[in-house]
Order: C-alpha cells, then sequence, then structure tokens
C-alpha cells in the first residue's frame, strides 16, 4: 500500500521520474528484441536476410499489439479498481487477461504457421529473400502465446506502481536474446532462423520469471480459472481500454505493409533501409510511450479517487518530459544517421537511402510526444473513445493515404515525410481533445468507444 500512497500524495516530479524511467526501460526491451536481430543478422553480410527481416517487421508488433490489449487496457482497469478499493474485481481482471493471451495467443500462432504464403506475400516481399522471410516467419510465430503473455502481464504488474519486478522480467529476457542472437545467427549459421529463436526463447524466460513474481501479488491479482469472468467490466472493458495502444499499433504495422510494397518499386534495398531505420526511430517513440504508460497508472489512480487537480498536474508535466526528450533524441539522430545506419551494416545501398529516411522519421519527435501524451492519458481517464478514434486516424485514416498521394506526387521523398505530415495532423487533434477532457470535469459520456462523439 506504500506504492498506492505514493501515488496519492507523492511530489509530482518525483512520482512521474520513478514511474517513468524503469518503464522506458522495459518498453526499450520492445525495441532491443527488433534491433538485437536487425544488428546480427546485419553482420552476416547478406543484405537479403536484412530485406526479409525488414519486410517480416510489421507481423511483430501485430503480435506485441494483442499483449498490449491486453495489458494497457488491464492495467488501466486494475488501476481505477485500486483506487476504488476493488480487490476483487481487480482478480477478475487479471485472470481474464491470463487466458485471453493463453488462447489468442495459440490462434496466432496456428495462423501465421498455416497461411505463411499468402501473409508474406501481403508484406511485400521480393523473390530474391522470400525463402528468408518464411522461415523467419514460422519460427517466431511459434512464441506467440509467450510473447502476448509477457508483454501484457509486464503492464498488468505495474498497475499498482511496481517498475522493479517487471523490469528485471524484461531486462532477463533481452539479455538472454541478445546473447543468443550471435551465437545462434552467426556461430551456428541458423541465420534469421537463429534470430527468431533467440527471440522467442528470451520471451520464454521473461514470462516463466513474470509467472513466479505473479504469485506475489496473489492478493489483487490472480490467474486462477476460479476467478475468470467474463463480464463486461471485468472482461470486455479492459479491452477497450487498451483499443487505443493496440489498434494504434496494428493499424501502423498495416501502414508499414503498405510501405513495403511502395518501397519495393523503388529498390528492395530501400526496404532494408527503412527497417534499421524503423529501429532507429522506435528509440523516440517507443521512449516516449514508456514515459507515458510509466505515469498512467498514477493518473489512472488518481482519477479513481477523484483527485482531477492531481490528474492535471501529471498530465501536463508528462507532456513537457516527452517533449524535451523527443527534441534532444531528434537532434542526435539526424546529426548522427551515418553512424548509426553503419552500425548495422556496411553496404553503400542501403546506406544511402537511410539517412534520407532517418531525417523524415525524426523531424517530427517532440511534436510526436504530443500526440502520444494525448491518447494515453485519454485512455488512462477512461475517455477510450476519443483516444482510440485518435490513434486510427493517426496510425491508418491519414497515414495511409498520405502515403499513396506523397508518393504519387513525390515519390520515394513523398515516402520519408509522410510521417511527418500525419505527426503534425494527430498532435493538433489530440492536444485540442486531451484540453477539453483536462477541463471538463471528467464527464465520461465521450468514454465509451461505440460513441466517441
Amino acid at each position: 500500500m506504500d506504492r498506492q500512497k505514493k501515488l496519492e500524495s507523492g511530489e509530482v516530479w518525483s512520482v512521474i521520474a520513478s514511474l517513468a524511467i524503469p518503464t522506458v526501460i522495459i518498453t526499450l526491451v520492445m525495441v532491443v528484441y527488433n534491433m538485437a536481430d536487425v544488428f546480427f543478422i546485419g553482420k552476416t553480410g547478406n543484405p537479403d536476410m536484412i530485406n526479409a527481416i525488414s519486410v517480416c517487421m510489421p507481423i511483430f508488433p501485430i503480435i506485441q499489439a494483442f499483449g498490449t490489449l491486453i495489458g494497457a487496457g488491464g492495467c488501466t482497469a486494475i488501476s481505477v479498481a485500486l483506487g476504488k478499493r476493488d480487490l476483487k474485481k481487480s482478480k477478475k481482471i487479471s485472470s481474464f487477461c491470463f487466458y485471453f493471451c493463453v488462447v489468442v495467443g495459440i490462434a496466432m500462432a496456428l495462423i501465421l504457421n498455416i497461411f505463411t504464403g499468402p501473409i508474406i506475400s501481403m508484406l511485400g516481399a521480393a523473390d530474391s529473400y522470400r525463402e528468408y522471410a518464411v522461415l523467419y516467419l514460422r519460427f517466431l510465430a511459434l512464441g506467440c502465446p509467450v510473447m502476448m503473455f509477457s508483454n501484457g502481464f509486464v503492464n498488468i504488474m505495474r498497475a499498482d506502481g511496481s517498475m522493479k519486478e517487471p523490469m528485471i522480467a524484461n531486462l532477463t529476457g533481452t539479455i538472454t536474446n541478445i546473447i543468443l542472437d550471435p551465437i545462434f545467427i552467426i556461430g551456428f549459421g541458423m541465420g534469421v532462423v537463429g534470430a527468431a529463436v533467440a527471440t522467442v526463447i528470451g520471451n520464454v524466460i521473461a514470462s516463466i520469471i513474470l509467472a513466479r513474481l505473479l504469485k506475489g501479488k496473489k492478493e489483487y491479482l490472480s490467474t486462477s480459472i476460479k476467478d475468470l469472468d467474463l463480464s463486461y467490466e471485468t472482461a470486455v472493458r479492459p479491452m477497450l481500454l487498451g483499443l487505443p495502444i493496440a489498434s494504434g499499433t496494428v493499424l501502423m504495422s498495416v501502414s508499414y505493409m503498405v510501405l513495403n510494397n511502395l518501397l519495393l518499386s523503388v529498390d528492395v534495398n530501400a526496404q532494408g533501409a527503412f527497417g534499421i531505420s524503423r529501429s532507429i526511430m522506435l528509440l523516440s517513440t517507443t521512449t516516449q510511450l514508456g514515459i507515458c504508460m510509466g505515469v498512467q497508472p498514477a493518473v489512472s489512480f488518481n482519477y479513481g479517487r477523484g483527485n482531477y487537480e492531481r490528474v492535471k498536474e501529471f498530465v501536463k508535466k508528462t507532456m513537457i518530459a516527452c517533449m524535451i526528450f523527443g527534441l534532444a533524441i531528434a537532434v542526435i539522430c539526424i546529426g548522427g544517421r551515418d553512424v548509426l545506419i553503419k552500425a548495422f551494416i556496411d553496404d553503400a545501398a542501403i546506406a544511402g537511402y537511410g539517412r534520407q529516411i532517418l531525417v523524415g522519421c525524426f523531424i517530427t519527435a517532440p511534436i510526436y510526444a504530443i500526440y502520444q501524451s494525448s491518447v494515453t492519458f485519454l485512455q488512462a481517464t477512461d475517455w477510450a473513445g476519443w483516444s482510440t478514434a485518435i490513434t486510427l486516424l493517426r496510425q491508418g485514416v491519414v497515414l495511409i493515404p498520405a502515403m499513396l498521394v506523397l508518393n504519387a506526387i513525390w515519390g520515394f521523398s513523398g515516402l520519408i515525410y509522410c510521417f511527418a505530415v500525419v505527426d503534425v495532423v494527430a498532435a493538433v487533434i489530440g492536444f485540442i481533445t486531451l484540453h477539453r477532457r483536462l477541463n471538463d470535469q471528467f464527464d465520461t459520456s465521450f468514454g465509451v468507444l461505440t460513441n466517441p462523439s
């Protein structure tokens, strides 16, 4: 209960730091998993393997999105329940989240293995590296259940303000992956298969640790089927609360599929360059997401308590922190883009495209912070409908048409800057909506997903 007291009355900047720093480390684990595969595959000197990994990238976030759907939503719902001292409801929510990960994870593993060929074609794979892409995706799919569990429950365990336990679990899984990557990829000569197997094993280790740590929170978290409840409040509502982040991730993956197909008409090396650039870009976007998600339990907890002025203070100061970080990382990555790309692969063709792509990726990093803060805290204060609408607007409704139109007008240059265009549009809409939310006495009439207007 000391953690809950801190959420309720601790000094705001101190609470933000204590919550955000560990969560940033946790969320960066997703980036490290991704970057480790690309980095060590790059050391093979085989551009086809880099292109195969790059074209399969949209699938990895989709797997994680289902974990985020239940993890982010479950975290918010449990935080609110704890704020209301409803421990029974908290246990029911966590039990549903656990069985959701198991059932949906198995279903996804089967789908990805049965329909590997059509999925690879849809992703925009070229014939020159198609075999590598098929192998990577099939082995990666085997880890769907544990990947969903580790990604989901690392968020759920933050519901009471705990940071150390989930951070240890994810870091251990990441370190395992990093150690195994060079052994499998280079040492055993397994290539893309080694990258996929290392990723799965890392998630298995993280899941084992999380499962053990959950036993220490049995007062309000449960994986028992006896606590499974499929009612709206304990099953449907947590998913609605997690929908903004998860749907955004899925739709962004769809956008990347479209982008892969457009880049294929430019050059297969442009696909590889974008894969590397995207991994680097995730350093910025995932950190900003981590800061916001870290502070989310404090926002949801005080919202549950009815302490609305404290909610406003958390939201405003967190947005400032995200914007400062966005500016700093943009300067570093644009200024050092040649060094960053060469760290992955020493290939002139890929590097030429990559240095251009990185500029387009990072010029709006501070503006992206406004968008991310807006959608996270709208969701955290029970306005999941608006949060989802803005997320879908950015990740696909505007982004996909922007890709098609800008590509038709300016070709490759248009594709480079389409992300910057949608960041500005989404940030403006998000900020206006969040400002309204913070000044409307927290009326929840706009929180229902089916009626966001």
